[in-house]
């Protein structure tokens, strides 16, 4: 079970604030709705909701890494995607009403803000830029699902593989000298359920684009090396996502 925790009210604010759709709150309608919100203290292996579980209540992550997943009919877990400080996640729920699709399971030791339906309701359904910034986000969502739509429908894995790793590299990719850190763990097994193949055939890739000097992989981290951009950027998938890509 979540345990209420407290944690300094000015770190709080300032990771609220790289939350797109608070963008538009002064610093005092920020305060204001910190003060009405609680935050909670999540276990690794902890489960945060379940798929098709009624909860009325937005999460922003302030601490640790989340993932998204779908259960199959045979318990096995598909990864969708990876949540870290910033990311959001039930909002949703908040505006329709309906139950989420996936369930999403703390990684490592957590600590999100939770904020409730009455609370979002006086806050946001009242504010016209907070509206329109919701539905940018939105559409923000609907792009990026596009995005995977494509890529899962290719033939090709290791097109498959390369594309996610773009994007894996533009939405949590750290630059330094030598290439693009993504800045999360990412297992073979993560990888292969993304994109709807097996995890020999993903570490068969993974492998092979070491070995060109493409990636480095040290132990769960994947950094893009500049072989990989120079090499990806000239197929015809890049092109044809590239203003999906970089409209992010």
């Amino acid at each position: 079970m979540p345990v209420r925790t407290s944690l300094d009210p000015e770190f709080v604010k300032s990771v609220v604030k790289t939350v797109p759709m608070f963008g538009c709150f002064t610093d005092q309608e920020l305060s204001s709705l910190l003060e009405k919100t609680n935050v909670y203290r999540y276990h690794k292996g902890e489960i945060v909701f379940l798929a098709d579980e009624r909860d009325q209540q937005m999460y922003i992550i302030l601490k640790g890494r989340l993932k998204v997943v779908e259960v199959t009919r045979d318990g096995q877990e598909r990864v969708m995607a990876f949540r870290q400080r910033g990311d959001y996640f039930g909002d949703m729920g908040l505006l329709d009403d309906k139950t989420d699709f996936a369930t999403v399971i703390a990684m490592e030791p957590c600590k999100l803000l939770l904020i409730t339906k009455s609370l979002f309701e006086e806050f946001f359904l009242e504010n016209n830029k907070a509206l329109r910034m919701i539905n940018s986000v939105l559409c923000g969502r609907l792009r990026e699902c596009w995005v995977f739509h494509s890529i899962i429908g290719l033939n090709d894995a290791e097109a498959k593989i390369s594309a996610t790793l773009a994007r894996y590299g533009k939405t949590l990719g750290v630059k330094d000298s030598s290439g693009v850190i993504i800045n999360s763990v990412l297992s073979h097994k993560s990888i292969a359920d993304r994109v709807q193949i097996t995890r020999e055939t993903a570490t068969r890739v993974l492998t092979k684009m070491r070995d060109r000097n493409e990636i480095e992989i040290t132990g769960r981290r994947i950094k893009l090396l500049p072989a990989f951009f120079d090499k990806y950027a000239q197929c015809e998938l890049y092109l044809a996502l590239a203003d999906k890509l970089d409209g992010h």
